[in-house]
């Protein structure tokens, strides 16, 4: 399965993209329209906005926007990827170690001879302030998650009975203990061991005994629309999401 990569998009006023090029600007500009906009790589770029896909940006303007923080985790990483760790600036190192977004780029230690040389930390402090750093992090990736399977159970229930829901969220218990209160969600997004969407997906160690094989009966639609709608929530991020949310922030 091929996951969602997301573009971020700058609203434009006479050519200039707003909050980019123009720090003030009425209301009435915009025309109705917000100023930033995120879609899916593969979609058409509405009239009136223009890119603005970069880590800078992402960390600026994406979280505002964004259903959760790991939205914008995943595309601040995909670029450090591509990237690497040696072709960032120093504030998209500043960036990538704030989002724990260079793991596949460097190591650890790389990190720290950044901080040691450009920031001026002894490397007790550097460990440290790495540490705190992806203590920072994982709590954000833990709440987005929380949320995300929170959508999840209101999804279910279209595509199977009440029973089988609840069967189901039995099947997966541990599972999404290590999704919701450890951050993983399995081989498939590169994590070290199996995962949700393994069991999702019916790959890996799941193969053949995953979600489609458990004899569920369907209410509606089929198996690869009912797979992929949870497949947009646990690992794209892409649900609609009511206002009223009081998750975690009571």
């Amino acid at each position: 399965m091929n996951f969602n990569g997301k573009y971020l998009l700058g609203y434009q006023i006479s050519g200039q993209t707003v909050g980019i090029d123009i720090n003030v600007w009425e209301t009435n500009d915009l025309n109705g329209n917000p100023q930033n906009l995120i879609i899916l790589t593969g979609d058409t770029i509405p009239s009136g906005y223009t890119n603005i896909t970069s880590i800078e940006n992402w960390d600026i303007y994406g979280l505002p926007i964004a259903n959760d923080y790991l939205v914008v985790k995943f595309e601040i990483k995909s670029m450090v990827d591509i990237i690497g760790w040696t072709g960032l600036t120093n504030n998209e190192k500043d960036l990538a170690i704030k989002y724990y977004a260079y793991t596949d780029s460097c190591t650890d230690t790389d990190v720290i001879i950044y901080l040691m040389t450009n920031k001026g930390l002894s490397q007790q402090e550097a460990s440290l302030f790495l540490i705190t750093q992806w203590h920072r992090h994982h709590a954000k990736v833990l709440k987005a998650c929380r949320e995300r399977w929170y959508y999840v159970k209101f999804i279910v229930p279209i595509f199977l009975s009440f029973t089988d829901s609840e069967d189901l969220f039995k099947t997966v218990e541990n599972l999404v203990y290590n999704y919701t209160e450890m951050g993983m969600l399995g081989l498939m997004v590169g994590d070290k061991s199996d995962g949700l969407i393994d069991y999702i997906c019916s790959t890996n160690g799941f193969e053949g005994q995953g979600l489609q094989e458990n004899n569920y009966t369907l209410l509606q639609g089929d198996w690869p629309t009912f797979i992929s709608m949870l497949s947009n929530v646990l690992v794209d991020g892409i649900y609609d999401k009511y206002p009223d949310i009081l998750l975690y922030n009571e």
